[in-house]
């Protein structure tokens, strides 16, 4: 799969949004890699099928939307450790991203590495 895309497909934010956002909160502090956080903030969105994901595979569970929404996910490409790198988007410009400072699940800014990508989950 390609995460370039021609275009944008505007899909509603839904309570799916809301279940990861809360899910990803719930994990702030935990140690952990960028991708346990969001592979658990989609089984608790009760996405199915959802295994051992890299940041490029969790994409392939929702499509790029241009307005982004709280409980979005979010793509770098390159994260600004030198690869690929995920998140969840909070709003006012911030996401939680889990792999900071020894693994950790923290809030910081959208604004790192290559920028960010947002991703909706249909849901």
């Amino acid at each position: 799969m390609s995460l370039a895309s021609s275009g944008y497909t505007e899909i509603h934010a839904s309570s799916t949004n809301a279940a990861i956002l809360a899910s990803a909160k719930a994990q702030v502090g935990a140690i952990q890699d960028c991708t346990v956080l969001g592979e658990q903030a989609l089984k608790a969105a009760g996405v199915s099928g959802v295994g051992d994901e890299s940041p490029e595979s969790l994409m392939g569970y929702a499509s790029p939307v241009s307005n982004p929404q709280p409980g979005d996910f979010i793509y770098y490409t390159d994260g600004g450790m030198g690869f690929s790198h995920n998140a969840v988007y909070i709003d006012g410009g911030k996401a939680i991203h889990s792999g900071w400072n020894g693994n950790q699940t923290v809030v910081k800014s959208v604004d790192v590495g290559s920028g960010p990508v947002y991703y909706r989950v249909n849901g």
